[in-house]
């Protein structure tokens, strides 16, 4: 399964599904069922799924299309930047749609252009920046 080369595990591993796997562009879904340990505390009796979490997914989207392009090379990739503006709140049980396409780049930093969505409305979109640096390297 694709996802299993992401480098997250549950509980923070926040793809649930791949739908398309396209090369310049990838879809995949967050199944927020309501019960997750972190809508406990956020606003407890009317929960919102978190927007850095929501960004968290879509940067697991945007690391699973560089590892599909990469093959099995020992790099790993690490936010280093996002500018994302959330529309709607997300209230679980919600799946949550990822979109994710390459958009530019240089050397090894890969920017994203991201849209969430549920039931067809946009819920946060904007960009990401990832970085990919050699396993054990140092990222300052």
């Amino acid at each position: 399964m694709m996802i299993d080369r992401l480098p997250h595990r549950p509980p923070f591993l926040f793809v649930t599904e791949v739908v398309c796997a396209d090369p310049a562009a990838f879809e995949a879904a967050w199944h927020v069922e309501g019960s997750e340990e972190f809508l406990r505390g956020h606003f407890p009796g009317n929960p919102i799924v978190p927007g850095v979490l929501i960004v968290e997914a879509l940067a697991q989207v945007a690391g699973l299309q560089l590892i599909s392009r990469g093959g099995d090379d020992p790099h790993v990739g690490m936010l280093v930047q996002s500018e994302i503006r959330f529309r709607k709140p997300v209230r679980p049980p919600a799946r949550i749609a990822l979109y994710v396409s390459q958009d530019g780049g240089l050397g090894a930093l890969h920017r994203f252009a991201v849209r969430a969505s549920v039931d067809g409305h946009t819920v946060a979109d904007g960009s990401l920046v990832l970085v990919i640096a050699a396993r054990g390297a140092a990222t300052s």
